[in-house]
């Protein structure tokens, strides 16, 4: 069962002025199984982009929370206990916190059910046991994080990502470490589009951050209003905004939600993976992948998604060392 003890008498102090940090309060969850913490940093964009390794790797850091007033989360496996601390909140929010940036609640064994009967994917239960989400702290940090990687590898969309918070000191400091975090939308609006343009993006997605910023505190943005919706209904809701597309708006749902049925079809490692490995053509109408999802795991897309992703990069990690 979850529990709390009391936090330490001590503060840390951030040096980037915003104030005294208060000393973390510190509880215990119990995950359920199967799980898995994202041990290899680098393994997907998932895990990499936002999370801090400290004390030799095995102990996480996150930025969480409303985008404006973002808060530390820590999290360290201990026997079948995870350790958690958070800087801000109480014991209570703090776990639910961990449950949601880990997608804990999500019964992953129906899925693991779909995967054994499906060959694309088969195995994978099994390779990549306990892999879970891992969630974005709202959906105003997903669509961020979306905008950006629009038409990029990975690798150039981290880069871009990395120059642009640096300029908007997108980072918060607890105990010395500088854990990353999506400058707020009142930061993006006061930067303006011509000088986001100045950090490498093109002025298109410049002007569709700003957008983005200034939607993020209407009603509209509301992350409950969009789990509860049809996924067709939540897609077309955001892709009313300006540069948000069917690509930009699934990966902001599935990231930003905690939905589960999310399959980003025209996503082009997606679509790399079901040619390779036996589902259908990468030229194939985006409808025909759709089809796949839907025909093989129904209210799972999500972890379809996140599985072909992560099988297609261990492939291709197993091939480069080969």
């Amino acid at each position: 069962m979850n529990g709390a003890y009391a936090p330490d008498a001590t503060t840390s102090r951030s040096q980037d002025g915003r104030g005294v940090v208060p000393a973390p309060t510190r509880t215990v969850i119990v995950p359920p199984k199967p799980s898995s913490l994202p041990e290899e940093l680098s393994q997907l964009e998932y895990s990499s982009r936002a999370i801090v390794s400290a004390r030799d790797g095995g102990r996480l850091l996150r930025a969480w929370g409303p985008p404006e007033e973002p808060w530390v989360l820590a999290v360290e496996p201990s026997g079948d206990r995870w350790n958690v601390e958070a800087w801000g909140p109480g014991p209570r929010e703090a776990r639910a916190a961990v449950r949601a940036l880990f997608s804990l609640d999500h019964p992953l064994f129906d899925f693991y059910r779909q995967v054994r009967r499906e060959p694309v994917l088969r195995g994978t239960e099994r390779s990549f046991r306990g892999l879970r989400i891992p969630r974005d702290a709202n959906l105003y940090e997903a669509l961020v994080h979306s905008v950006v990687g629009q038409q990029l590898s990975v690798a150039a969309a981290n880069s871009l990502k990395r120059r642009l918070f640096d300029r908007l000191d997108g980072t918060v400091e607890v105990e010395g470490i500088r854990v990353p975090w999506t400058p707020p939308p009142s930061r993006l609006i006061d930067f303006g589009a011509e000088r986001l343009h100045g950090t490498g993006l093109s002025r298109a997605k410049s002007r569709s951050l700003v957008a983005l910023a200034r939607w993020a505190g209407t009603a509209a943005a509301e992350a409950p209003r969009l789990q509860r919706e049809p996924l067709d209904a939540a897609r077309a809701s955001l892709e009313e905004l300006p540069g948000v597309g069917a690509w930009t708006a699934e990966n902001a749902l599935l990231r930003g939600t905690g939905r589960t049925d999310v399959f980003v079809a025209g996503d082009l490692g997606v679509r790399v993976a079901l040619e390779r490995f036996g589902g259908i053509l990468r030229t194939a109408p985006e409808p025909e992948a759709r089809a796949w999802s839907d025909r093989n795991y129904p209210r799972w897309g999500s972890y379809a998604t996140l599985y072909l992703w992560r099988k297609l990069v261990a492939q291709s990690a197993a091939s480069a060392q080969g």
